[in-house]
């Protein structure tokens, strides 16, 4: 068994929940059940028809060492093979407590990074970004100077937890002329971009500008502007809105390019040869966006924290028509974007983890 500590809500969106359902997903096809551990239970409905159980701690998500009493109840329960967590607010007395218990358990604990904040107190380390390789030596630092013991890393896109349906899809056939354009803003969308790209769309079809084009609008789970969404819409040819999306494989391979928020979607449109354009929401983010442009994966169009949404908005439109117009780009974009995702991600993690724990 696998247990996995993560949240998600309103706030820090779906991200933590969805790679860790990767896994575990993976998990279960090979026969290991998983235990969800979260301080909420907005995610419940979700992980249960995935077909697994979700503890609900009914906690702060943001002050995790209070949760330690019941968590630790939890693991001597439950008597894991495996504890992943993925936070960003653990801090460095919640993993040593944990690591002591998974010692005295007999089992491993497993953190999932890509901020690089501290030494993690960790058997095992995963960062699946794009960027990770580059910055082993930035971790054997940070660890070598809180003189403590190296985990084992799993660093790299091959380690990228690609949800089941983003493994059996075909390769992407590049088509000359656009016509479908995916917008992804994430789960929770808090800088309203859904609203702001669907206002600076009417600007452009009034003025005859983008009447080829129909934009297909992914509305998160907890998205609250969806009353405001629709109604913005109504009316307007060329935008049609998805919710509860339970094929976004399918979607994203049925659309010629996208505009998506830089969190984890990024290497589910590169599962999909999907031709990006892409912003920053948070500075867990600026490290990916910036190296998958420099590799020449994708195009960041900025940060909405230093532009406005209204002109970030503006600029993703702008920069969606001229990569529209350019196959022989488009094209680079989406040979660039096979070759970083293999797919396999999360059963690569789950067999490692089986390989050093012969669970």
């Amino acid at each position: 068994m696998i247990i996995f500590r993560a949240d998600g809500n309103a706030d820090i969106g779906a991200g933590h929940i969805m790679r860790c359902l990767s896994i575990a997903d993976a998990a279960l096809e090979m026969g290991k059940h998983s235990v969800f551990i979260t301080a909420s239970p907005h995610f419940e409905d979700i992980i249960n028809q995935h077909g697994h159980k979700n503890e609900i701690l009914d906690t702060k998500y943001t002050d995790m060492p209070l949760e330690l009493n019941r968590v630790s109840g939890l693991l001597r329960h439950y008597a894991p093979a495996a504890l992943i967590v993925d936070s960003y607010y653990v801090t460095k007395d919640y993993l040593n407590s944990l690591l002591q218990l998974c010692r005295e358990i007999g089992n491993k604990l497993i953190y999932i990074d890509d901020v690089m904040t501290f030494a993690y107190p960790c058997d095992i380390l995963i960062n699946y970004n794009i960027y990770a390789p580059e910055r082993e030596q930035n971790y054997r630092s940070l660890y070598s100077i809180a003189k403590r013991n190296l985990p084992l890393f799993l660093l790299g896109p091959k380690y990228m937890p690609l949800r089941s349906e983003f493994q059996i899809l075909p390769k992407r056939k590049l088509k000359e002329n656009v016509q479908n354009v995916l917008v992804s803003t994430g789960g929770s969308d808090p800088e309203h971009m859904n609203l702001e790209i669907i206002e600076r769309l009417k600007e452009h079809k009034k003025c005859g500008e983008m009447s080829g084009l129909c934009f297909h609008f992914v509305i998160g789970t907890l998205n609250e502007d969806k009353k405001k969404i629709e109604e913005a819409s109504k009316g307007v040819s060329g935008i049609v809105l998805h919710y509860n999306i339970s094929n976004m494989g399918e979607l994203m391979q049925s659309c010629d390019l996208a505009i998506s928020a830089a969190g984890s979607t990024l290497y589910e449109l590169c599962a999909t040869q999907t031709p990006t354009n892409t912003y920053v929401t948070a500075d867990n983010q600026i490290p990916g966006a910036e190296s998958f442009e420099y590799h020449g994966v994708l195009n960041n169009c900025g940060d909405v924290r230093i532009s406005s949404p209204k002109e970030l908005a503006e600029s993703l439109l702008e920069e969606t028509m001229k990569l529209a117009k350019d196959y022989s780009r488009r094209a680079r974009f989406a040979g660039r974007m096979g070759e970083i995702v293999d797919r396999d991600g999360a059963k690569r993690i789950v067999e490692f983890i089986q390989e050093i724990i012969l669970f």
